[in-house]
C-alpha cells in the first residue's frame, strides 16, 4: 500500500523503552514510512556552493509516547482506517537477530498478542489526529 502526499505523519513509541531503543524504534518506523508513502520526502536541494543535499521529510514528524496496551489498541484502530498508512514495530522484531528469525517468530504469534514497541502512521490530518490525539509528546 502506498499513501499519496499525507498531511500528517507521526511516530508513537513505548515510553518505557530505554532511550536508545526508543530512538531505534522511531528510526525504523521512519524508514518504512519513507519507503511506502509518496510525498513524505522533499526534493533534493542545493546549497549556495551548488552542493546537492538529499531531500528530507517535507512534513514535521512528532514523536509521541504511549504504553504497550495503548500501542496495541492503536494498531488495531489504525488498521481499520483505510486512508492511513500504518507500520508497527514489535519487541519480537527488536530482539530478532536476523530477518529470517523475525519472520519465523512472527508466524507463531497472533496480532493481539504481539508486544508492540512503536507505531508509525501517515495520512490525512483528521484521521491521524483522531487516532493519536490522546498520546503525549515524547520528552
Amino acid at each position: 500500500m502506498v499513501v499519496n502526499a499525507p498531511d500528517k505523519c507521526v511516530i508513537v513509541v513505548d515510553g518505557d523503552l530505554p532511550v536508545g531503543l526508543a530512538l531505534n524504534t522511531a528510526a525504523i518506523l521512519s524508514l518504512t514510512i519513507g519507503r511506502h508513502v509518496d510525498g513524505v520526502l522533499g526534493d533534493d536541494v542545493k546549497d549556495a556552493d551548488g552542493f546537492a543535499h538529499r531531500g528530507i521529510t517535507s512534513l514535521p514528524v512528532p514523536i509521541l509516547r504511549g504504553d504497550a496496551a495503548a500501542l496495541a489498541a492503536l494498531v488495531v484502530k489504525a488498521a481499520a482506517v483505510p486512508e492511513v498508512f500504518v507500520v508497527d514495530f514489535t519487541r519480537t522484531a527488536q530482539t530478532s537477530r536476523t530477518y529470517d528469525e523475525y519472520i519465523s517468530r512472527m508466524a507463531e504469534i497472533g496480532t493481539g498478542d504481539l508486544p508492540y514497541v512503536g507505531v508509525g502512521i501517515a495520512g490525512p490530518k483528521k484521521p491521524v489526529d483522531r487516532l493519536v490525539g490522546n498520546f503525549a509528546l515524547y520528552r
